[in-house]
């Protein structure tokens, strides 16, 4: 079984606060030939204290949670491969095929980049910097590699911060709408821009019929359909107030069709599973909080 927990669990795992070791845990883990799924922006969160300059406790942590069995996970390839997938059978006229999107990789440093792109780091030979594919690194820890992005680009930390001003605004606006667009219209705008964002060709029929065959089925790019759906029972929530760490929540949910349980804040848990509920496809893996999972597996 896969697990994809949230960054506040892997946290009160790293601090002795999920009520179970983590050398214990990864006993039980590996006996069950169960894993758990990390991705960049849950681990940068862990790593949070970096900013004030708490190294030793960041590599601690996350030299702990490398003992768990685990795989890596990048929300961004999925949502790229859905689409590119979904567009190939459109193209084709054959049906989406969901084995074709393959989101895991065994090393952190091959989820980071969105199409997998080779991953370098600058030695020195002398004074002569040489980049080095990481790939030829055996054994390239978490923390090294954390630590490394650290050094060098420490706005990689920031994106969702950086994001939230701009999809606050967006949010705002679409609330402000008096009409708004019947969301399967609506999905036809959304489809184009991850086209544009995505710098993936429409097809000759035009983006409008591809976004409208991919709305047919919530089976077709279901990563993609789930974050649209979740978004929007969000923003029909007028008391609730957008934080950046709402959307790495809905970032995150593009996973949930690729994982046998999948956690995140409860109020997002809430949103996910009424969207889920609406287009016919209740996920089970939308199982609560990480104790309730461990439980489930008899782990706990």
């Amino acid at each position: 079984m896969l697990i994809y927990p949230d960054s506040s669990d892997l946290i009160d795992l790293c601090r002795g606060g999920a009520g179970v070791k983590i050398s214990g845990l990864a006993q039980k883990l590996f006996a069950k030939s169960h894993r758990i799924a990390l991705s960049f922006d849950t681990l940068i969160e862990v790593a949070a204290p970096l900013r004030d300059g708490r190294a030793l406790e960041v590599r601690r942590d996350l030299n702990q949670l490398e003992e768990l069995p685990h795989v890596f996970v990048n929300e961004g390839r999925i949502l790229d491969t859905e689409i590119r997938e979904a567009l190939s059978a459109f193209e084709q006229q054959r049906e989406y095929n969901v084995a074709a999107v393959a989101p895991f990789a065994s090393r952190l440093d091959t989820a980071i980049d969105l199409h997998g792109a080779p991953q370098y780091v600058v030695e020195h030979m002398g004074s002569r910097p040489i980049r080095v594919q990481t790939e030829m690194i055996v054994n390239f820890r978490i923390w090294e590699i954390i630590q490394y992005v650290w050094n060098r680009d420490p706005e990689a930390f920031n994106v969702q911060r950086r994001r939230e001003p701009e999809w606050i605004s967006l949010l705002e606006s679409d609330r402000a709408m008096a009409r708004p667009p019947t969301l399967r219209d609506h999905f036809v705008t959304v489809m184009s821009q991850n086209l544009k964002r995505h710098g993936i060709r429409p097809p000759a029929a035009g983006a409008e019929p591809f976004a409208r065959w991919v709305y047919e089925s919530p089976l077709r790019c279901p990563g993609v359909r789930l974050v649209y759906e979740t978004y929007h029972r969000f923003r029909r929530n007028r008391a609730a107030r957008p934080r950046a760490s709402d959307l790495v929540d809905l970032t995150r949910l593009a996973s949930v069709p690729y994982v046998d349980f999948f956690v995140t804040d409860a109020a997002m848990m809430d949103y996910c599973k009424q969207a889920a509920a609406e287009i016919g496809r209740p996920y089970q893996q939308l199982l609560g909080n990480f104790r309730t999972v461990m439980s489930h597996l008899s782990i706990g």
